[in-house]
């Protein structure tokens, strides 16, 4: 795929070619990040490129978020470029005065470069790049899709299983119908020749278009509600919290709360070297002990979500 000034709204933009291609690219923004490469200035800022130097993005957030918006504005500024930040969209913006997304898309693109955005309403950021004559990233858009959390979590399996991704058994456990990171992270792995387990109770089970997409790609999918008699059998494991925000009613979710927990009696029943992750923020589904076992990989995917940021900016941009 060509990326440079494209907008970034869906994982079925990429392929298994552009996926490459972001990988060797994210490797270089780490080697930046650890003062490892010749930054452009002569090496003088460790952590630091000038790739975007006199460019500006606009973060819009009209939904709640620690890890994405500070990563896509530390990526942004670690670039050399400048940020301004709307981390209250709805409340603080002309939102509040009834403007539409696509006239905000229209106003913002005579003023910045780039935007990264965050909806709670699916397709709500279509809306606004149909508006926009610079590129656009969905930052989360609803229940429906989250790019980039999906390009790091497969960057984190890519980087962990040394590019072998091929053959491995991946367990999704969790809200399966509400997460937009495991719908996501599908679109991506289905390039390579993997089996599914996906773990959630009845009413919340993955949405069946993506299970049929699946089996489309000729990839085997297993959908149950039993965690400890499945967990022994995968390579990847990614849980997810119960999405509160989703349901119609605290009281809903509340009764799927705690259906699966990964203490650390539950990580003995998984393989020696899988790898646990998990998008956070954790609310019940991770205890703290299981911090230090070698195998969590969800601190990890915070830095590794950086380095894909940078990446991807510095290609769109």
């Amino acid at each position: 795929m060509e990326f440079k000034g494209q907008h970034i709204l869906t994982a079925e933009q990429f392929d298994k070619k552009g996926l490459l291609a972001l990988f060797e690219k994210v490797r270089e923004m780490e080697e930046v990040l650890v003062g490892q490469r010749a930054v452009s200035d002569g090496g003088k800022s460790k952590g630091f490129e000038k790739t975007l130097d006199g460019k500006i993005m606009a973060t819009l957030f009209y939904e709640p978020s620690t890890r994405t918006r500070f990563s896509f504005e530390t990526a942004f500024l670690r670039l050399g470029g400048k940020v301004i930040s709307g981390a209250d969209m709805m409340n603080t913006s002309s939102a509040k005065k009834k403007e539409t997304l696509y006239d905000t898309g229209k106003t913002l693109s005579q003023l910045v470069d780039v935007i990264a955005m965050r909806h709670p309403e699916p397709g709500s950021v279509d809306e606004l790049a149909s508006g926009c004559s610079i590129p656009v990233i969905n930052a989360g858009d609803g229940p429906h899709q989250h790019p980039t959390q999906g390009l790091l979590d497969i960057y984190t399996i890519w980087k962990n299983f040394e590019g072998k991704i091929d053959g491995l058994k991946i367990g999704m456990v969790g809200d399966m119908k509400h997460s937009r990171v495991a719908h996501s992270l599908c679109e991506f792995l289905k390039y390579w020749n993997v089996e599914f387990v996906f773990v959630s109770p009845e009413e919340l089970k993955m949405p069946e278009v993506v299970v049929e997409e699946l089996k489309g790609e000729d990839l085997k999918v297993l959908e149950t509600t039993d965690l400890e008699g499945t967990i022994g059998e995968m390579d990847v494991i990614l849980t997810t919290r119960i999405q509160e925000e989703r349901f119609s009613s605290a009281d809903e979710a509340e009764k799927h709360r705690g259906m699966y927990v990964f203490d650390s009696e539950m990580m003995e029943k998984a393989k020696a070297d899988a790898i646990l992750m998990n998008p956070l923020p954790r609310v019940d589904e991770i205890t703290t002990d299981v911090d230090y076992d070698p195998r969590a990989k969800y601190f990890d995917q915070v830095g590794n979500g950086l380095a894909v940021r940078m990446a991807l900016l510095a290609m769109v941009v």
